[in-house]
């Protein structure tokens, strides 16, 4: 009798668990709001992330040194390699009206990029800004002057004799067979300049450098902003950029003569978070065409995002500081997380930034 007893027990027991797991269980209304990937949707998460973008990534390299990258831009160096993997491009004018970029990478290992160019003395101080390893192909005199007499840690595709240094860089001969002039041919391999880097330089950052680069990061940046226009041109000379905001992916993408800029390396789209444009006091210096920036100092300039703007402040206190962007108020800009394209547009341009809707 008592053994009945006790099973008839054990089966409702039983019976009562199956009946409580199929109930919805009621949530405290503290309880933290899960998703079904067993995640806090309301947590922060936190981790490291890229200093130059403000995203997540899966290793913490923030107290390493980025490269800055010249990136050939005449018609026949397009398109260029590299772009789609670089967090910041910087876009100046150079000789003959054209531009020139500088591409910022947070790492170049693994990575293609070319065609490469020669340095110019600006590019240089805006290398600076983010303590920077430089990789160029030549340079004018006053670049090279600037290189030894500032110790610009840099690699050189042209003079560069030190072991493992011009080996980095070599000629694409499918360009080669394309009659492509040779300037515009020479790429490097990201995983070489890194090797050659870590023999001959520090990687790291000093200890008391500010590795945030001045850039700050919101998910509500668009909310600064003023006026819309999710098209407009930055004219430089003869060779213009335009961008182009677009809603479905929720990025800009430039344009030159009509033509999108492509990463010719994975053939994708360089897509753009942010697109600062700055007002520069620009000169020409010598018949050549050379071009002479003021990149100290103070200035104005525009901040887009989310097919948005705001104009803003710069101001930068010396080569071996950072640019800091402030809005007209004076409070500090936040820029939404991603890629950014920085334009160096000459102050006296005739048409400057023309917003074309």
């Amino acid at each position: 009798m008592k053994r009945i007893l006790a099973f008839v027990l054990s089966v409702l027991m039983v019976l009562c668990l199956f009946a409580g797991c199929g109930k919805d269980e009621e949530k405290s209304p503290n309880a933290p709001d899960v998703n079904g990937d067993g995640l806090n949707k309301n947590e922060v998460v936190s981790g490291p992330i890229n200093p130059l973008t403000g995203e997540k990534v899966s290793e913490d390299k923030s107290d390493l040194r980025p490269y800055c990258v010249m990136i050939n831009n005449h018609p026949d160096a397009r398109p260029s390699v590299g772009l789609s993997q670089a967090s910041i491009i910087y876009e100046a004018l150079a000789e003959g009206g054209i531009t020139r970029m500088m591409a910022v990478f947070n790492d170049v290992d693994g990575i293609t990029v070319g065609s490469l160019r020669s340095a110019r003395p600006y590019y240089i101080s805006m290398a600076q800004a983010y303590d920077a390893i430089y990789i160029h192909a030549g340079g004018s005199e006053q670049a090279y002057s600037d290189i030894k007499t500032l110790g610009i840690d840099n690699m050189d595709g042209v003079r560069g004799a030190r072991s493992g240094e011009a080996s980095s860089y070599y000629r694409d001969q499918t360009r080669l067979s394309q009659g492509k002039n040779v300037e515009h041919t020479l790429f490097a391999d990201g995983s070489k300049l890194a090797s050659f880097c870590k023999n001959n330089y520090e990687l790291k950052h000093d200890s008391s450098y500010d590795n945030t680069y001045g850039l700050s990061f919101a998910e509500d940046a668009v909310s600064q902003c003023t006026s819309s226009s999710a098209d407009f041109t930055v004219y430089y000379s003869y060779y213009n950029t335009t961008f182009k905001y677009d809603a479905d992916k929720k990025c800009y993408h430039a344009f030159i003569s009509g033509d999108e800029y492509i990463d010719g390396g994975n053939n994708s789209s360089i897509d753009l978070a942010n697109v600062i444009v700055l007002n520069i006091p620009t000169k020409t210096i010598d018949s050549y065409g050379r071009q002479a920036m003021e990149l100290t100092g103070s200035g104005t300039g525009y901040f887009f995002t989310g097919g948005k703007y705001v104009e803003i402040n710069w101001t930068r206190a010396d080569r071996a500081d950072n640019f800091h962007y402030t809005l007209k108020d004076g409070t500090p800009l936040n820029l939404s997380v991603g890629k950014t394209w920085i334009s160096i547009a000459p102050l006296d341009s005739t048409k400057g930034i023309v917003f074309n809707g």
